[in-house]
């Protein structure tokens, strides 16, 4: 089955299959179809989530967010990324990586060979590169590296372009904002920049809270227990040490 999945059209059909929930009859020609319904099915069995697709980015999706320890055997198990390496790179960042992909797979002409040294995390570290300063994660090298050493390796590089963009940014304004947009990642609703500004400094100044501040501190809190995304919370807390009070 490993070889079943020959060219870009070949991946184009088993991913509208996927999101369509349509056999491949035909849509592959009989033959062709029969033998890549097999291997839809056991991308089935294997993925988690993969079920819920409904369109090119969410069968992505699921392929690179699938544990390395599912395996279908097949040229669909390149468009995994190492787990270690999802883990510590922002969601936004990977949800955008994600949408590039999907679109360059789309893109591609259907008799285009699939490429046998495809590499998704490499795609990712070039995405990175690309569009985050020139910046990118080095030394990854699949099975040959700790997975502590990796995890450093990208969280330094992460931290470091973030830490990049917030110094482009006015001192309170910036770091407020910068602040907010961390935030909203924890799905704390009605957010205020003026009551977050407010509310920092009155905990750096040790000054009585307010009802108003209270309520920030406690949605603030809540979003922070509820959250297991380190890379988050680091910018978080770094953020919220740079804001300086008048």
């Amino acid at each position: 089955m490993a070889n079943e999945l020959k060219t870009y059209g070949d991946l184009k059909k088993v991913i509208k299959s996927i999101a369509t929930k349509q056999k491949l009859g035909a849509i592959g020609g009989v033959g062709k179809g029969e033998l890549l319904n097999k291997l839809i099915d056991v991308a089935g069995k294997t993925v988690p989530g993969i079920g819920l697709a409904k369109t090119t980015f969410d069968v992505v999706k699921a392929f690179v967010s699938k544990p390395d320890t599912k395996k279908t055997k097949t040229w669909l198990d390149k468009l995994d990324i190492d787990d270690s390496m999802s883990k510590i790179i922002d969601n936004a960042v990977e949800n955008g990586f994600m949408q590039i992909m999907s679109k360059t797979i789309e893109g591609e002409s259907d008799s285009k060979p699939l490429e046998q040294d495809f590499n998704m995390n490499q795609k990712l570290v070039d995405y990175l590169k690309n569009n985050y300063q020139g910046r990118t994660v080095t030394g990854i090298k699949e099975n040959k590296m700790k997975t502590q050493q990796l995890r450093k390796i990208i969280r330094e590089e992460i931290i470091h372009i973030l830490n990049e963009e917030d110094n482009d940014k006015t001192e309170i304004e910036g770091n407020i904002s910068s602040l907010v947009s961390y935030l909203k990642k924890l799905d704390i609703p009605n957010l205020d920049p003026s009551k977050i500004n407010t509310t920092i400094s009155l905990v750096k100044q040790n000054k009585i809270l307010n009802v108003a501040a209270n309520k920030i501190l406690a949605d603030i809190m809540i979003g922070l227990m509820k959250s297991d995304d380190t890379t988050l919370l680091n910018n978080i807390f770094t953020s919220i040490r740079n804001i300086k009070t008048k």
